[in-house]
């Protein structure tokens, strides 16, 4: 799909650039010397986590934060095309305090450096691919007295130092950084089995993985094909806060290589496991759980590295480590 990122000075000159898939959208705005000047009289100031406002508008910006990875609802991992650069999402309120209606636009959201340079939030489709937990800001009219809680996406080198998140207005809107210098997040080492990974408003656990040479139940029994063996996997899904409630699958469990390649569960029907044992496909509310075994075919020679569970988080997969 294609997607681009612009930006704006203050004179208003825009440029757009087009590009590819996902991952590399913004960083080819990157390859381009960043607009000078916000320039104007500002209005509020505050920090992270305080409203400022003038008489027509109020913004509080709840958090900023920086991504090496992006897992998309299908499990697919995003980085930027160069390890110099990060995903910065900026997670923000806008309130209309007027007593007529307000355009909302996350093109008037900025992410303003320290020697007065911007880039202006993308209101295109170039987070298409985010996962559910990317709540976009989207352009829309807000009524007097209403609010909405968005989130502006942007590319960013490591080592810029950050001056403000300024809400176009007016005057301006500013949310003091302070310098802040962008950095990549901590990597974290997933757990190994027997371990819970978490993200993206869920928790993991592969409580155990074994290796039989056969499954039998009832009149079915399942055996590993020549070249391959047998994988079965004790899982337990949680859902820690995604609401209203979570569909878990196991379909949206995967065997990862070393290669990368990942390997999927059999068929339900041709299991030698009984119905009881299965993961199931289930609903979950916040707060509930559910476990059962998943089988899993791999080639005799593949190292195996990680247990996925592909579901969307704004970061690394929620993985579990092989251990051998």
């Amino acid at each position: 799909m294609g997607t681009s990122l612009r930006m704006r000075s203050q004179a208003g000159t825009r440029i757009a650039l087009t590009g590819g898939p996902i991952c590399t959208l913004i960083l080819c705005a990157l390859a381009v010397a960043l607009l000078a000047g916000c320039g104007g009289d500002s209005g509020g100031s505050a920090a992270i986590g305080e409203r400022a406002a003038n008489d027509k508008v109020a913004v509080t910006v709840h958090s900023v934060k920086t991504y090496t990875k992006i897992t998309t609802e299908d499990g697919d991992v995003l980085s930027m095309k160069s390890p110099k650069n990060v995903y910065l999402i900026v997670d923000l309120t806008v309130r209309n305090l007027q007593d007529t209606a307000l355009h909302v636009d996350p093109e008037n959201v900025r992410l303003v450096t320290m020697d007065d340079k911007y880039w202006a939030g993308d209101g295109s489709q170039s987070t298409a691919d985010f996962p559910d937990e990317f709540e976009a800001l989207e352009a829309r009219t807000l009524g007097p007295g209403k609010k909405v809680r968005g989130m502006v996406a942007y590319g960013v080198p490591k080592g810029t130092e950050l001056k403000s998140v300024t809400y176009v207005a007016d005057p301006d809107i500013e949310i003091g950084l302070d310098g802040l210098t962008v950095k990549a997040p901590p990597v974290k080492r997933p757990p190994k089995v027997g371990g819970t990974a978490k993200g993206g408003g869920l928790a993991f656990t592969v409580s155990s993985m074994t290796y039989p040479t056969s499954l039998t139940h009832g009149l079915w029994t399942t055996t590993a094909k020549s070249g391959r063996r047998l994988v079965v996997l004790k899982v337990t899904v949680r859902n820690l806060d995604r609401s209203p409630s979570y569909k878990v699958d196991p379909l949206s469990l995967a065997i990862v290589d070393a290669k990368g390649t990942r390997w999927g569960p059999f068929n339900r029907s041709d299991l030698g496991l009984a119905d009881s044992e299965q993961f199931p496909v289930k609903r979950l509310r916040p707060g509930a759980r559910v476990s059962g075994k998943v089988l899993i075919s791999v080639p005799k020679n593949a190292t195996l590295k990680m247990v996925r569970y592909e579901a969307g988080v704004l970061g690394p997969p929620l993985e579990v480590r092989v251990t051998h």
